[in-house]
């Protein structure tokens, strides 16, 4: 199970602040933050297993995350849901992108999974389960994870909600701030953020603000669990990719 939170136009100088803990096999952990180019420049961590991404942005700020979810009947060889989401991170637009995870989800390739694209203009999260759902979200606090988005009754999924709507957030560093914290629980009661079981828990942990210059935008990265694995800045990566003859 990975959880994403996003904060989607709750404050004026980041249209976008994403945290997300990746869960996985220990073993199949997945690689830092790194250059994922293919027809655009983007940035993410990568699968060391097929290659594919978990969550990355591109050069026009597009952001796409993927978590788990179950399906009654699996595609005799389902193709990677991680390698699709390298390729979302080759449309212009949160727009093309869902049209594009549309056709993909549709097709009956892949194993169950939530895709969520986002950009400064739009956030949809499309739930490809026993059936194909595409769900536009409104301005607010939203929380994914391997269930249906800020579903309560997931109760990891609703201590987040919870938690994260107690503070006041006036900038992004107030959301990045948040988010370090959430990421890092390990209480909670039978919620924990943090998971550890015998062979997989949580691997990693990635906090990005997406700032109208992709430039000025933050990005740290945990390489482990967070509540024992201090964030790296990895913001010089989004000043690599930002676009060539802007002002960023």
């Amino acid at each position: 199970m990975c959880l994403v939170a996003v904060f989607f136009r709750v404050v004026e100088d980041a249209p976008l602040v994403v945290g997300a803990n990746r869960e996985e096999a220990y073993a199949r952990g997945g690689e830092p933050p790194q250059r994922l180019d293919a027809r655009l420049r983007a940035v993410g961590g990568r699968d060391p297993t097929a290659g594919g991404t978990w969550l990355g942005v591109n050069e026009r700020g597009v952001l796409i995350a993927v978590t788990n979810r179950r399906r009654t009947q699996l595609p005799v060889q389902p193709r990677s849901r991680g390698l699709l989401a390298r390729e979302l991170l080759d449309c212009p637009s949160a727009a093309a992108a869902v049209e594009l995870a549309t056709r993909e989800l549709d097709s009956n390739r892949y194993a169950g999974c939530n895709f969520l694209c986002a950009d400064a203009e739009r956030l949809v999260v499309l739930h490809a389960g026993d059936w194909l759902r595409v769900r536009p979200l409104p301005s607010g606090i939203h929380v994914l994870t391997n269930h249906d988005v800020n579903d309560a009754s997931d109760r990891r999924l609703a201590h987040a909600q919870w938690w994260l709507h107690q503070r006041d957030y006036r900038t992004s560093r107030d959301c990045t701030t948040a988010l370090q914290e959430l990421c890092a629980q390990t209480g909670n009661l039978d919620a924990p953020i943090v998971l550890r079981g015998n062979d997989r828990g949580t691997v990693s942990s990635s906090i990005l603000a997406l700032r109208p210059s992709l430039a000025e935008s933050t990005y740290l990265h945990a390489q482990g669990a967070p509540d024992c694995t201090p964030y790296r800045n990895c913001s010089e990566l989004l000043r690599e990719i930002a676009p060539v003859g802007s002002d960023e």
